[in-house]
């Protein structure tokens, strides 16, 4: 049993849960579509084309996916998982403990020594 899944046991997270949680948390609602608007507008204005978000101060918007099914299956059997994925898992994870009054986690706690899942290298 991998160190995510024992992890589940003991603080009896049934993985249905953090599917649907992470649906909800990861959802587009008005200030997705608002944050989305702002950096089209960014984009497309003559003053602002050009500069960086940053300094726009214009947020990120939420990606507007969940984990999915077979995210959630290599989790619990330990292979290696994309970073987005992780952060996905921990938000999720963390919000179960926050409403069950624990404290949060991170993902070393989480994964163990479970390694990150890196894409192809770039072409120089």
């Amino acid at each position: 049993m991998g160190s995510f899944q024992q992890f589940l046991t003991d603080k009896n997270i049934p993985s249905e849960k953090l599917l649907r949680l992470s649906r909800q948390l990861e959802s587009n609602g008005s200030e997705g579509r608002t944050l989305r608007t702002k950096r089209v507008a960014s984009r497309r204005g003559k003053d602002t084309q050009g500069k960086s978000y940053e300094s726009l101060s214009i947020a990120k918007p939420k990606s507007g996916r969940g984990i999915s099914t077979q995210q959630l299956q290599a989790a619990l059997g330990d292979r290696p998982l994309p970073a987005r994925v992780r952060g996905k898992l921990v938000r999720a994870v963390n919000a179960v403990l926050g409403k069950q009054g624990g404290s949060p986690v991170d993902a070393p706690t989480l994964f163990g020594a479970s390694p990150v899942r890196r894409g192809a290298a770039k072409k120089s």
